[in-house]
């Protein structure tokens, strides 16, 4: 009966063996790097780590090889976790400004809203304001979707929240890049990038990807009670407070833009958001909203799609102080008629 197993316990130590050391050789070289990537000290520790356990496994047996390469990954990450996230580094210039907010009763005074004027993804004016919203004056909230070209399934959401006068303010949870610094998913999964909740205009964080990075964008109505857009806007505010405070590391699949909105949504709600292809793949993830009856609408998802895809009207609002209102197929104003005159003046 023990002769037939034996190939299957083999092929099952092999992947053991593979599995580990990737993870052990991602771990060594990507933990808490930054924009300068893993040290020659590191590579070298890292491939005699391999070494290691090659050798043990040759020379032994592979049960002894993954016994060391336990040992191993248990040390690696303990050290992993003396890598702590922070408030002080180099930060991107578009992000060396971390939003904050103070409550006032219903009032909200958030700090450091983002504003810049894109010519290009590289090419800006750095702008930040600060302004106040009142809760009772909350309308709805907007999900927003940018799906990336060359990844099927990848993703970056946000939400925004509507206020009477049409007044809008952005979140968007992302990676704080440091300077020079460029984001992998891999790097994700090793605590080499902190998270931060950017607080924007529309004209800012909608525009950058519609009109100069060039990615579809589809802009949701979402379909909740007042008091649910509330807490939603008041939960995404205190977490972002509470971030300056406890820095916290992203993760790619745990703590991303979307995870943490799904984690906002939940705590407000009745709901319990499944964590299937629809969540780890952000593209997807209207689907998702759609079946759960989180998007105010009566048709199914492709004319949502189609009827919610601002791009044509994000092209045609480049650079105008009502982007927002005319992102949302809204009119602008019709001009004031001259005092006796039956027609506005030209």
């Amino acid at each position: 009966m023990g002769a037939p197993m034996r190939p299957l316990l083999t092929a099952s130590q092999l992947l053991l063996l593979a599995l580990g050391l990737s993870w052990l050789t991602a771990a060594v070289l990507l933990t808490g790097t930054g924009p300068t990537g893993a040290s020659v000290a590191r590579q070298a520790l890292a491939l005699a780590l391999v070494l290691g356990v090659g050798v043990t496994a040759w020379r032994h047996s592979r049960p002894v090889a993954l016994g060391v390469l336990a040992v191993l990954c248990a040390g690696v990450f303990a050290w992993t976790r003396t890598v702590q996230p922070s408030l002080t580094r180099d930060w991107a210039p578009d992000l060396v400004r971390a939003a904050h907010a103070e409550e006032w009763g219903t009032q909200v005074t958030v700090h450091d809203v983002r504003d810049f004027r894109y010519r290009s993804t590289t090419d800006w004016d750095a702008a930040w304001y600060t302004a106040t919203y009142d809760t009772k004056e909350l309308v709805r909230a907007w999900y927003i979707v940018e799906p990336f070209s060359g990844f099927e399934g990848a993703a970056h959401t946000m939400v925004s929240f509507e206020f009477t006068g049409e007044r809008f303010l952005a979140f968007s949870v992302e990676i704080r890049r440091e300077r020079g610094e460029t984001y992998s998913v891999p790097g994700g999964m090793f605590r080499q990038y902190e998270l931060i909740y950017v607080a924007g205009d529309e004209r800012d964080l909608i525009q950058l990807r519609s009109n100069h990075r060039h990615d579809d964008v589809y802009l949701y109505p979402v379909r909740a009670t007042p008091e649910r857009t509330t807490a939603f806007f008041l939960d995404m505010v205190r977490r972002m407070n509470a971030l300056q405070e406890r820095p916290e590391f992203y993760h790619s699949l745990t703590s991303n833009c979307t995870t943490n909105l799904v984690r906002h949504l939940e705590k407000v709600s009745r709901l319990d958001v499944p964590y299937d292809h629809r969540t780890l793949l952000p593209a997807y993830s209207d689907e998702l909203a759609l079946a759960l009856g989180l998007l105010d609408t009566d048709v199914g998802l492709a004319e949502t799609r189609e009827r919610h895809r601002i791009n044509p009207l994000a092209l045609a609002a480049q650079g105008r102080d009502d982007f927002s209102r005319r992102i949302r197929g809204r009119a602008p104003p019709a001009p004031a008629a001259a005092e006796g005159s039956a027609t506005a003046l030209p």
